[in-house]
């Protein structure tokens, strides 16, 4: 038995297939996939038996007699079940789940000709899907191409289904105003991907780059990998800077030779908690005796506007874009007010020694510019307006109509993952539905600058019983999965990182987003408020409840829709507008 299930449908082991889509035996309706040049189509096909069979084969192709054969491209993925144990809402009982999440290439992407997954296996009464990912490349014709995929187990086949292309003459651009960006953990980065020298690093943190770029976001650490500045704490003056080491790992990511274009957003290497937190010009907020907030007013603010200075002269020097890339001082600060009063004062510190350094540095914080419950007293964030450059709310804590208010004073609003439903679609291996896709709906939907998710590669160890494939907990913090640690679930090593479903969630959102730049374009904004707005009806803290958990959806699944056919109907809707709407365009 098999059936097709579309991008935004999780199926976990034991789902029956809905009667509708269930494939006939040796034959079934077409597949049917309409999209635009330049553009990636997705979906699954799930395969089921009442029996042990483990020499299944799923073959997907195009039809080469066709003119464009060259020009669509095809990856086949097996989905592997990641299992933990956990509840079905907060404080819920706790019993074990199983979710698909790491995509496993049926090919070494990186080693041409070189097989991963053989056959497929499929045990009893339970379900096994296959992603393909189609792409339509720029160069396509526009026009209706014919193909086949067929499931099968040595000569006898299981389903044999036509597959027509429709490739639309619009294409999608490359890029939209969005920022988006994730941390790679380099510390566990690098243990966990099998390194053994620098070299290998180098080329394991370039193809990770490479990928989070294929699927629209861009990667990299905060402060893990930095310059190599002496200086002279008596003055807060450098006296001798090496940007070799920097320049050697991140250059072909910051100059576009890796990807054909500079990161969407970037992580300057001004680590997060480095200035003050630790021990910055005599400065710290540290141990039993920390500094007071005015010992900030001399070495280390001097120190501060020279670091400004050596970095932005030296992206100049590069040629690289200032403007894409921001400094994160600062998580979560307001955790700090625990053993550190003037955290908030701190901030605005630091933001001033920065600016004054140069202007061109864009300081960001996780947080929000105002009070998150009505108790909070003491701490006034109002001493970080005007300082902050890029404000990241927690999804839970990001109050639209106040959020636009510092858009309105040339600031940026960010959000990111806390929180989940019934906020934002969950980020970790709960993300059933839209999941990270939606995100970029509700960045639509409340005019929200960029998205960022904590961590991409936060993985917990590379041993047998502790790596992110056999023990991940929630699988929070990892959407990319080391191919070093293959062998842990009885597949060849891949020597560089593997992609997720939430990531291709992710990567389906952000074309979603290009589609209501276009329609914009073309005149047809209130076209793509109306389907977001189908949709997504309500997200992040759009009632602005103080605090967040008075929200009348609290502790429930989130107010959009849930229905993965609903969210594939919509995008085949707009794909057609858009072609439409292109064809009365001089």
């Amino acid at each position: 038995m098999t059936w097709i299930a579309p991008l935004s449908d999780r199926v976990q082991p034991q789902d029956m297939p809905p009667s509708s889509l269930t494939g006939v035996q040796n034959s079934s309706p077409p597949i049917h996939l309409v999209g635009l040049r330049g553009e990636t189509l997705s979906f699954q096909v799930v395969i089921r038996s009442s029996q042990d069979v483990s020499n299944i084969h799923v073959d997907f192709s195009v039809n080469h007699d066709s003119p464009t054969a060259s020009c669509i491209t095809t990856h086949r993925f097996l989905e592997y079940y990641e299992h933990f144990t956990a509840s079905d809402v907060k404080y819920g009982p706790i019993h074990p789940h199983d979710i698909p999440d790491p995509l496993i290439p049926f090919h070494d992407p990186y080693t041409p000709g070189r097989v991963i997954v053989s056959r497929i296996h499929v045990g009893p009464d339970f379900n096994q899907p296959v992603w393909l990912d189609i792409t339509y490349s720029k160069n396509c014709l526009p026009g209706k191409y014919d193909g086949r995929m067929i499931v099968r187990s040595g000569e006898q086949i299981f389903r044999s289904t036509p597959v027509e292309f429709e490739i639309l003459k619009p294409v999608l651009p490359d890029t939209a105003p969005i920022s988006r960006w994730m941390e790679l953990y380099v510390s566990r980065f690098y243990h966990g991907s099998g390194v053994t020298n620098d070299d290998e690093f180098r080329l394991m943190y370039q193809r990770a780059f490479v990928l989070a770029h294929n699927y629209g976001f861009s990667t990299n650490d905060s402060g893990g990998v930095h310059p190599t500045i002496q200086w002279d704490w008596k003055t807060g003056t450098p006296y001798s800077v090496d940007w070799t080491y920097y320049d050697k790992v991140y250059g072909p990511m910051l100059s576009g030779k890796l990807t054909g274009k500079h990161p969407n957003a970037w992580s300057l290497p001004i680590g997060t908690y480095s200035l003050g937190v630790g021990l910055w010009g005599g400065f710290t907020i540290l141990g039993t005796n920390p500094s007071p907030i005015q010992n900030w007013k001399g070495v280390p603010d001097i120190a501060t506007q020279n670091l400004a200075k050596l970095i932005v002269q030296h992206w100049k020097e590069k040629g690289w874009p200032i403007d894409k890339t921001f400094a994160y001082i600062f998580d979560e600060p307001i955790h700090k007010l625990y053993y550190y009063a003037d955290t908030y004062k701190l901030i605005a510190k630091e933001a001033d020694s920065l600016h004054k350094g140069s202007p061109k540095i864009r300081v960001m914080i996780t947080d929000v510019p105002y009070i998150t419950y009505k108790n909070q007293v003491g701490h006034d964030k109002l001493i970080m307006v005007g300082k902050v450059n890029i404000w990241a709310g927690a999804a839970e804590q990001f109050i639209p109509s106040r959020m636009q208010e510092r858009q309105k004073q040339g600031d940026q609003v960010w959000f990111y993952q806390a929180g989940g439903p019934p906020f934002i679609g969950q980020n970790d291996l709960y993300s059933l539905g839209p999941g990270f896709r939606m995100w970029f709906w509700t960045a639509w939907k409340y005019r929200v600058n960029g998205v960022f998710y904590w961590a991409d590669t936060f993985w917990n160890d590379a041993r047998k019983d502790m790596n992110p494939f056999t023990n991940q907990g929630l699988g929070d913090g990892t959407i990319m999965y080391p191919g070093e640690q293959l062998h842990y679930i009885g597949f060849p090593d891949i020597k560089g990182l593997i992609p997720s479903v939430r990531m291709a969630q992710w990567r389906r959102g952000y074309e979603d987003y290009r589609y209501f730049t276009m329609l914009t374009q073309l005149g047809k904004k209130r076209d793509a408020d109306q389907y977001v707005n189908h949709l997504v009806l309500h997200a992040l803290d759009d009632g602005g409840y103080l605090p967040y958990w008075r929200s009348p959806l609290w502790q429930k699944p989130g107010d959009w829709s849930h229905d993965p056919q609903e969210w594939h109907k919509t995008r085949i809707t707009m794909a057609r507008l858009i072609a439409h709407l292109s064809e009365n365009q001089p």
